[in-house]
């Protein structure tokens, strides 16, 4: 496994399935990011967000690796698992711009209230690293997009797992699962038909989601009036 070091933080590169991962540590954290992953948020560093938001932290190492490279005013962090990160909590002593609440799906009430006391005047970066899962992270941008500033970026990370060689057959994780992908169709459309999203930048593991100046056209990412009155299937 690679490691980096950011300050006095080392970060492990640990790319292994979910159960084989390891632990974080006090200024050793597990990154579960590829370079392509590292290389994105590299190259936002001269715009600097100062506002974050991480849906999924795992162990905690993108928290601290967002707070190193980018110095944010604001850093929340929101997971489902209900137990603390303890090297996380013991790394927030003492920096008391940086947020963390568990027990909280992305897709909830909860986890929009969090964003919304946090980031009274809006959101620079959102990173969805949660569920992976089409029901869950649409209902999740759904809720938190709206609270992006113009010009911010909203950024779903390893949209493309239903396409991998594991994936494949009726007896693979998440057969029965609509592919993620979906949604990237789906903003696309929304892109053709509404200012709210100015671009929509996809690599093979990230899409990366800028808010324009317009509004959503609905409450809710619906499209069936834009689509000639055809239906877009799901894969």
């Amino acid at each position: 496994m690679e490691t980096i070091k950011l300050g006095e933080v080392q970060f492990v590169l640990d790319h292994r399935s979910g159960p084989l991962r390891g632990k974080s540590e006090d200024n050793k954290f597990v990154l579960v990011k590829t370079r392509r992953h590292l290389s994105f948020y590299d190259s936002l560093r001269e715009w600097a967000p100062k506002h974050i938001l991480e849906l999924g932290m795992f162990e905690g190492g993108s928290i601290v690796y967002f707070d190193k490279l980018y110095s944010p005013k604001t850093l929340v962090g929101v997971d489902i698992r209900r137990a603390p990160i303890p090297a996380l909590e013991r790394y927030k002593e003492g920096r008391p711009h940086i947020k963390t609440y568990y027990g909280r799906s992305q897709d909830k009430p909860p986890t929009r209230g969090a964003a919304q006391t946090n980031f009274p005047d809006g959101i620079d970066l959102v990173i969805d690293d949660a569920s992976h899962l089409y029901a869950q992270t649409k209902a999740a941008f759904e809720n938190i997009f709206p609270l992006v500033k113009p010009g911010g970026l909203y950024v779903i990370e390893d949209w493309g797992w239903a396409h991998h060689k594991n994936y494949q057959g009726e007896n693979a994780v998440w057969s029965g699962q609509p592919a993620l992908t979906n949604l990237i169709f789906e903003l696309t459309v929304m892109t053709a038909i509404s200012r709210v999203i100015d671009t929509v930048t996809i690599t093979e593991n990230l899409v990366s989601i800028k808010k324009g100046r317009g509004m959503l056209p609905v409450t809710k990412l619906d499209l069936s009036g834009n689509l000639r009155g055809k239906e877009m299937s799901l894969i």
